[in-house]
């Protein structure tokens, strides 16, 4: 019987995808979620990754409620530091990357390259 070479699981592909985000972008940390905000993978610097996920759920809730269509929604403390948080579908599947970002950093090629990642490790 011939054995079938496996690649690494999806929660290995998912967090390689985030440390590579966080390395290229020099961010503190990243979350990919279910959009009610139970991780699924995550890596960086900051000891808070599910509150992360957590808050970008409930940001995402709050935008439903509002009848506001978002992609993305950003939330920025007194220091400049953001907190992003992208909205998208796999499938049937709506996800989010939750990022926290230092000031001055840009983010939108980084997290559009990562979520297309996401999207082709999810649907293999």
């Amino acid at each position: 019987m011939a054995k079938h070479k496996r690649g690494p699981s999806r929660q290995t592909a998912l967090e390689r995808t985030l440390r590579m985000l966080i390395r290229e972008g020099q961010f503190r940390g990243a979350v990919v979620a279910s959009i009610d905000g139970l991780p699924l993978a995550m890596a960086g610097r900051s000891a808070d990754k599910e509150l992360m996920a957590g808050v970008a759920a409930w940001l995402k809730e709050f935008a439903e409620r509002t009848h506001t269509s978002l992609d993305e929604i950003v939330a920025r403390d007194k220091h400049g530091n953001r907190f992003v948080s992208r909205y998208f579908k796999v499938g049937n599947n709506q996800l989010l990357l939750a990022l926290n970002i230092p000031r001055g950093r840009a983010h939108r090629r980084l997290t559009n390259r990562a979520i297309k990642e996401i999207q082709h490790i999810w649907e293999t």
